[in-house]
């Protein structure tokens, strides 16, 4: 019997806001596209920010010390947390099993990011379980991850389903007996959440 329900969040419960906001800092600075995403993505500063070992502030630090030219760094981060978008549809479907399920989020994410998103989304309304990357240093697919949401639930991986947006993260969930949906859009994943509940 499912008892928990777990939910990515970045491109699940909301739009991620890193790369549609890197795009645009590119775009208005006329920097060749892709440029500067290398420089925030393809380094080492960026895992170490996700698994919370630095600072937003180190983490911009390091990318404009290694970016080509001046960056803008506050711009930068504006752009980031301006272009999240809530998919406020999932959250209002996810309201309506909070009375039956322990619903929870497992997400690789930065804290201060993360913890934007929930204090701006209320997500403490429904969501009552929280194993995010940037708190507890650990990054999907790494199966620590899914035993600290279980553990927090007081449950079982067979009384678990979690829901990703990509396949791969969810590979050390299965070894634990979680039921893996991927979310492609909300019509299909309640058709497929419906052979569990």
């Amino acid at each position: 019997m499912i008892k928990g329900i777990f939910f990515d969040s970045g491109n699940v419960l909301v739009k991620e806001g890193f790369a549609p906001g890197i795009a645009e800092y590119e775009k208005k600075y006329k920097i060749t596209k892709g440029q500067l995403y290398a420089s925030c993505h393809d380094h080492g500063y960026w895992k170490e920010f996700t698994l919370g070992n630095i600072s937003e502030s180190e983490y911009l630090r390091q990318v404009a010390k290694n970016f080509a030219q001046p960056l803008d760094v506050e711009e930068l981060k504006r752009l980031i947390y301006q272009s999240i978008v809530p998919n406020r549809l999932l959250f209002k479907f996810a309201k309506t099993l909070k009375d039956q399920y322990i619903l929870g989020i497992i997400s690789n994410h930065p804290k201060e990011w993360f913890n934007y998103v929930w204090r701006e989304y209320q997500w403490s309304m429904i969501f009552k379980i929280k194993s995010v990357s940037g708190e507890l240093h650990i990054r999907k697919p790494d199966v620590r991850i899914f035993i600290d949401a279980l553990n927090q639930s007081k449950i079982k991986g067979d009384e678990a389903i979690y829901i990703d947006d990509r396949p791969e993260r969810g590979l050390a969930a299965e070894e634990l007996g979680i039921k893996v949906l991927i979310y492609k859009n909300l019509t299909q994943l309640k058709k497929d959440i419906k052979k569990y509940l």
